[in-house]
């Protein structure tokens, strides 16, 4: 995770934060792509 904007594996849009879980072990957030072809959910975790 980098203080740059998350984007897409799949069409490289940038993303939405749907939830975080910073708070948590597991130290991840969920994102989702704003391309409405797209709309790729995927994990971000820190490593």
């Amino acid at each position: 995770m980098t203080d740059q904007p998350t984007t897409c594996p799949i069409c490289g849009t940038r993303t939405d934060i749907i939830a975080t879980f910073y708070h948590t072990n597991a130290q991840m957030q969920i994102n989702e792509c704003l391309n409405v072809n797209c709309k790729y959910v995927f994990l971000e975790v820190e490593t």
